[in-house]
């Protein structure tokens, strides 16, 4: 982003724009400020015409900026909805910016006009209440080649009900294109290919590819989708997706479905899950939002069964949880990367306490 002057010069009638640097040759532009980031650092003051109350309070934010590569970096925050997001300053947004890797960058209106939308689809919760606000303008990117979604990380398709399927493989073209889609198996074999002329659209691409076995299942490891296109004025685009097969860890269960926890309390609730293979395992307590209040289990565990036990106390084992529906996370990590189940949800009672006992009156 460049910073310029603008002046106004009045010649009688004559209004006359002059900038600075010369802006001779430039055929687009969109405006927008404070600058956010300069040379690869946060910009607290930009000197520019916005006041404390547009920059300090906590809102829906709107900044592009671009990556030292040349990539252009888009970032939308929501705000004005408390216990879901309160939004950011204008210097946490320009920080934020930073960590994702932007050397430069601007701000654009905020507030009810933050919004961000892809292959239309939108991917924020703009504040208003009506939903996304009418604005007149907007930064919009068009792209002319082959574009594919991505796809589950990583799926566990061992029949245990968690992480079976694949979401579909597909790419999308929006002129007439010679297609060659591939896919990739682990170790290099190609499971599938196929070269078409396509009119515009979505296709898919099946997976698991139909096997010479049909009972058999698609190999452990990293996969990839190869597509390459070529449209009808010449142009050539590829697009790649990576996904992982990892049945490491599976069925998930429970020793009991709610756990009373008191003060001095004694009952434990006991959750368990299957190695096929040696990992490092994390067990994690979560609520049923995802928030982590407790890790209880940290080790190097051989093939076969695993369960670890909680007592309902936070992370430093010191203090009780709130009563409601919590789950157990586990997570292995080895050869084929990680991987995660998630134990069926469990109730846990807060109990009162007990009251002491009043000591007996002599005589």
């Amino acid at each position: 982003m460049t910073s310029w002057l603008l002046k106004f010069v009045f010649l009688g009638p004559v209004l006359r724009l002059i900038f600075r640097p010369e802006w001779t040759g430039v055929t687009n532009a969109v405006g927008g400020g404070p600058v956010l980031v300069r040379s690869g650092g946060p910009v607290f003051r930009a000197q520019e015409a916005f006041t404390s109350s547009q920059l300090a309070p906590r809102n829906p934010r709107t900044g592009v900026g671009q990556l030292a590569d040349g990539r252009v970096l888009m970032v939308v925050t929501d705000g004005r909805r408390p216990g879901y997001s309160v939004g950011m300053t204008n210097f946490e947004l320009a920080q934020t910016m930073v960590r994702l890797g932007a050397v430069t960058g601007s701000a654009f209106d905020g507030g009810g006009s933050s919004s961000l939308a892809f292959d239309g689809k939108l991917l924020n919760r703009p504040s208003d209440r009506g939903g996304e606000r009418p604005v007149s303008t907007a930064l919009q990117l068009m792209y002319y080649g082959v574009y594919s979604p991505a796809p589950e990380p990583v799926i566990s398709p061992n029949a245990d009900g968690y992480l079976e399927k694949q979401r579909e493989l597909s790419y999308k073209i929006v002129r007439p294109s010679s297609v060659t889609a591939t896919l990739v198996a682990p170790g290099g074999a190609v499971a599938f290919t196929e070269t078409l002329q396509r009119v515009p659209g979505t296709y898919p691409v099946a997976f698991p590819p139909a096997p010479a076995d049909p009972t058999a299942a698609p190999a452990e490891g990293r996969w990839r989708l190869d597509v390459t296109a070529t449209d009808d004025l010449g142009q050539t685009s590829t697009t790649s997706q990576k996904f992982t097969v990892n049945n490491t860890l599976g069925f998930p269960r429970l020793s009991r479905r709610s756990l009373v926890v008191r003060v001095r309390g004694k009952q434990t609730i006991s959750a368990g899950v299957t190695l096929t293979r040696a990992a490092r395992v994390t067990a994690t307590v979560e609520t049923k939002t995802g928030v982590r209040v407790a890790t209880i289990a940290v080790r190097r565990l051989p093939a076969g069964r695993f369960a670890a036990g909680w007592r309902g106390t936070t992370r430093g084992g010191k203090f009780l949880v709130y009563g409601g529906m919590y789950a157990v996370r586990f997570r292995a990590t080895n050869e084929l990367g990680a991987v995660e189940v998630v134990s069926p949800a469990f109730r846990v009672i807060r109990a009162a306490p007990v009251p002491a006992k009043k000591p007996k009156p002599k005589g």
